[in-house]
């Protein structure tokens, strides 16, 4: 009997602890992001590929903002929804796109400290497990295709960040 409320103790011990870290960033970096933004609200934290993710809500728009361990700014998505918040150049070129027959599924604009921002338009087809991502400029410009049907976190920093 003492045995078995021993290991219940040592269960929620471990249970309460992987939920006191779950969310955690650092110090550094929860100061950058409230510099970036000080009107965020509900803010759940993540690691991802060795960085610090902060997902919250703007706007009615979902939001991911990465940081690196030093509390630089590495790249912010922000969840569009649909192609009628994407710049016209950039509809254009995807509705003349030989997936423009395709369902969208998702559309981000992923922005960068030194880049370029970049959109993906997700799309697939209906009763086929198919999917991909075309990333385009702001201009429209097509910039690459990306096969993601077998993949989970199919737009992560490792998607656009060397290593």
């Amino acid at each position: 009997m003492i045995k078995n409320k021993f290991h219940l103790l040592v269960a929620l011990f471990i249970m309460s602890a992987t939920t006191a870290f779950a969310g955690y960033a650092l110090a550094n970096v929860q100061a950058a992001f409230k510099e970036m933004y000080p009107a965020a609200n509900d803010v759940a934290w993540s690691q991802d590929d060795g960085y610090y993710c902060a997902d919250f809500m703007l706007s009615d728009l979902e939001k991911n903002v990465w940081f690196n361990a030093q509390a630089q700014w590495v790249m912010t998505q922000t969840e569009l929804e649909s192609t009628d918040r994407v710049p016209d150049a950039v509809y254009n070129a995807y509705a003349a796109g030989s997936y423009s027959d395709w369902q969208v599924l998702d559309v981000t604009l992923t922005e960068f400290p030194k880049w370029e921002p970049i959109y993906t338009i997700e799309v697939g087809q209906q009763n086929v497990d198919v999917k991909y991502q075309l990333f385009y400029a702001p201009n429209g410009e097509l910039l690459r295709t990306r096969n993601v049907s077998d993949r989970y976190d199919i737009l992560g920093p490792s998607t656009f960040l060397p290593d």
